[in-house]
């Protein structure tokens, strides 16, 4: 069966998914575009009650963890506030437009002692690392890898909520605000996974 929305919320072979409420919220959004993002951690769990706490001033519609487990925050027709202070060819404030999307992930790594470290000190297996510049930056850095499993569930999520919600195209956080953002990073294979959701190249 897979992924299908209902009410605006996820539903996974036709039971909701698993819904941790956050006050960081807003009024109706208008989802024109879908945001993909890193959590900037490994751990779902630490990502999700973070997103979850007033104090953050941030959430995501959903948080999707590395083997695949989808927790949703936020209700689709509701804003969240993912995008922060964001632009896209003429519109401003990309939270009002777009529901996004965080994957557990540490993101953008630097060596320290011959280790790839995160930037709260998370130290990442080589196995689990590639090294490549981003497209806004000009220097190489070590960024976290996203598994196989992890990417395909947010492909299944992402063409259930295209097919409700009729986007007119997947972007990156570092799209939408390239002077502060760098996810979801060089890791993350936007090629493929908008072709897949879109359907085109």
């Amino acid at each position: 069966m897979g992924f299908d929305i209902k009410g605006h919320r996820l539903r996974r072979d036709g039971e909701n998914v698993r819904f941790v409420s956050t006050p960081n919220q807003g009024g109706k959004v208008q989802p024109l575009y879908l945001i993909m993002h890193y959590t900037a951690g490994p751990a779902a769990e630490g990502a999700i009650s973070w997103l979850a706490n007033p104090a953050a001033k941030a959430s995501a519609h959903l948080v999707i963890d590395r083997d695949g487990t989808v927790t949703q925050m936020v209700p689709f027709d509701r804003v969240a506030w993912h995008a922060g202070k964001s632009r896209w060819q003429d519109l401003e404030g990309m939270n009002s437009y777009s529901i996004g999307i965080e994957l557990v992930n540490a993101g953008k790594l630097k060596k320290v002692g011959g280790k790839w470290v995160s930037w709260s000190g998370n130290v990442i297996t080589d196995a689990d690392v590639m090294e490549a510049t981003h497209k806004n930056e000009t220097s190489p850095a070590g960024w976290h890898t996203y598994p196989q499993a992890q990417i395909e569930v947010a492909i299944d999520v992402a063409v259930a909520l295209n097919k409700s919600y009729r986007f007119l195209d997947v972007l990156g956080h570092e799209d939408v605000s390239p002077k502060h953002k760098v996810d979801p990073g060089p890791a993350f294979p936007v090629g493929s996974f908008e072709s897949r959701v879109i359907g085109r190249a």
